[in-house]
């Protein structure tokens, strides 16, 4: 009788059955199985991985089977797929070889996997664990900042997106004046990547502050804090505009200036004028007065 662990055993079985047969038989086979060291392998959030399983290149692999715990992902038998419901839709395996092309990462991709391979002419299958970790990059932080005049600055970093979670850091002039800083880590319910900000307060006493805060290997633009205010910025169209009026009314008191002295001086020529009249009107009387008395005086004689 054939041992379950020979491939002769696979040859005569229907696609359908064999698969159950396959999963069935290797769970005896792999406690007496050769084993290979853990391999460590990154990737990217949203990239791709090529997962390359060690195999003997002077064997022939008789099937290839990739799982993740005790989930089945992908493999082949001889030279035909395993088309069974539950294989990965973002994986493709290479005949021939013990290698897995998997896209479009997400987080729900990390963990340990383990490469299962049976060769021709062989009583047990090979297997190695392979251990898959993501990372994503956080944005470039975003910084909010409410000072209060000449006291203190309550500054907020933030930013998302990110894997694994990281804290947000402080350029070092902040930190020897940071008080009551607040970290949070808010995981995004869809990506399970995580949002990442801290909130401090720093105090203004030393003066102007230039400072940047990081999450990973991405930092925010240098900002400045605590800086004087500027004096109200000189407007040239109110100076003219004060100019202007200083001129109009200097001009108008000028004028009422000018009115009141001609007025003042028309007054005193008014009673200049009266006083001459009178004064002509007194020697007109004086000189009618004359005449009438010589007229007198002539009559008289005659």
């Amino acid at each position: 009788m054939a041992s379950p662990c020979n491939p002769q055993y696979f040859q005569n079985q229907s696609l359908s059955l064999w698969l159950l047969a396959l999963v069935f038989t290797l769970t005896w086979c792999f406690s007496v199985s050769e084993s290979h060291a853990q391999i460590q392998l990154t990737g990217e959030v949203g990239g791709n991985v090529t997962i390359h399983c060690p195999y003997d290149k002077h064997r022939t692999i008789q099937f290839f089977y990739f799982q993740k715990g005790d989930i089945f992902v992908n493999g082949y038998y001889d030279s035909r797929n395993i088309r069974e419901t539950g294989i990965w839709n973002n994986t493709r395996v290479d005949h021939g070889k013990a290698t897995v092309h998997m896209t479009n990462l997400n987080i729900s991709h990390i963990g340990t996997y383990k490469c299962h391979i049976m060769y021709k002419n062989s009583a047990s299958p090979s297997d190695t664990d392979i251990h898959l970790s993501l990372t994503a990059k956080y944005s470039k932080p975003e910084v909010t900042t409410s000072c209060f005049d000449g006291f203190g600055c309550h500054i907020t970093c933030s930013s998302h997106g990110g894997y694994p979670y990281t804290k947000v850091t402080w350029s070092e002039p902040m930190n020897e004046l940071m008080k009551d800083e607040i970290s949070s880590a808010n995981p995004d319910p869809h990506t399970m990547t995580f949002n990442s900000s801290s909130s401090a307060y720093f105090n203004c006493s030393n003066g102007e502050l230039n400072f940047s805060c990081s999450v990973g290997q991405v930092t925010s633009d240098m900002l400045a804090i605590c800086t004087p205010k500027d004096p109200p910025e000189f407007n040239h169209y109110n100076h003219y505009a004060i100019a202007i009026a200083i001129s109009a009314v200097v001009v108008f008191s000028i004028m009422v200036a000018s009115l009141v002295w001609w007025q003042y001086k028309k007054g005193k020529t008014g009673v200049a004028s009266v006083d001459v009249r009178q004064e002509w009107k007194a020697d007109g009387y004086d000189e009618e007065a004359a005449k009438l008395s010589e007229q007198n005086e002539g009559e008289q004689a005659s």
